[in-house]
């Protein structure tokens, strides 16, 4: 996805492919595409917002979004992702007045993440692969520090969750994350920046 918060640490300007895509597709006369998108496993209009994240008004898009029919982990993972995107937003020093705090959207993206893991016990899940998705909104919640050195038993249902991403577990990408994040813990460093942290290491880091 070459949309710029999937990856991080990045030398090399995004190119706009997804915002170019999506133009093309709504200036036809067939219009937007709709539905899951293939590579990623999100619903294409969730995809629109995260396409917006620099802009002012995204976490009125994210809390205004209407979901998409799919089956129970997917729709636990894009929940994830849907609260995962407002406290990134957030990270911009925006906002919303009046919605909720940061630590009922972080408590409510911990459940989902931590429901998400539960359906693995489940053999009808068993060829879904919607946890390998996890690593964005397991960083979303990682990096609200302030939040998790009073709560460790939230750090603990995150490293639980962590642990099963399958596609990304043993990698130097999630490896080099995994130390970001919990320095950023033990510091207690709620300001942690992913850019800056992985240029140092020179290294980007992806995500998705």
């Amino acid at each position: 996805m070459d949309i710029p918060t999937f990856v991080r640490g990045r030398d090399t300007p995004t190119l706009g492919i997804w915002g170019f895509l999506r133009a093309a597709q709504k200036a036809s006369s067939t219009g937007l595409v709709g539905g899951v998108e293939s590579v990623s496993g999100l619903p294409r209009s969730l995809l629109d917002i995260f396409g917006r994240l620099a802009h002012d008004d995204v976490e009125k898009d994210f809390a205004d979004w209407e979901g998409h029919e799919g089956s129970i982990p997917h729709v636990h993972l894009w929940e994830a992702f849907r609260l995962s995107g407002i406290l990134m937003s957030r990270r911009q020093k925006r906002t919303r007045a009046g919605s909720p705090s940061n630590e009922m959207l972080l408590c409510r993206l911990v459940a989902a993440l931590d429901a998400l893991y539960e359906t693995r016990k489940r053999e009808e899940y068993a060829h879904i692969l919607a946890t390998n998705s996890m690593l964005y909104p397991y960083t979303a919640a990682r990096l609200e520090v302030t939040i998790l050195q009073i709560r460790p038993s939230w750090v603990q249902t995150l490293r639980r969750c962590g642990s099963i991403c399958d596609a990304y577990r043993d990698t130097p990408n999630a490896l080099i994350l995994e130390e970001i994040l919990d320095k950023a813990l033990e510091r207690g460093d709620n300001e942690v920046d992913l850019d800056r942290e992985t240029k140092v290491r020179g290294v980007e880091l992806s995500l998705f």
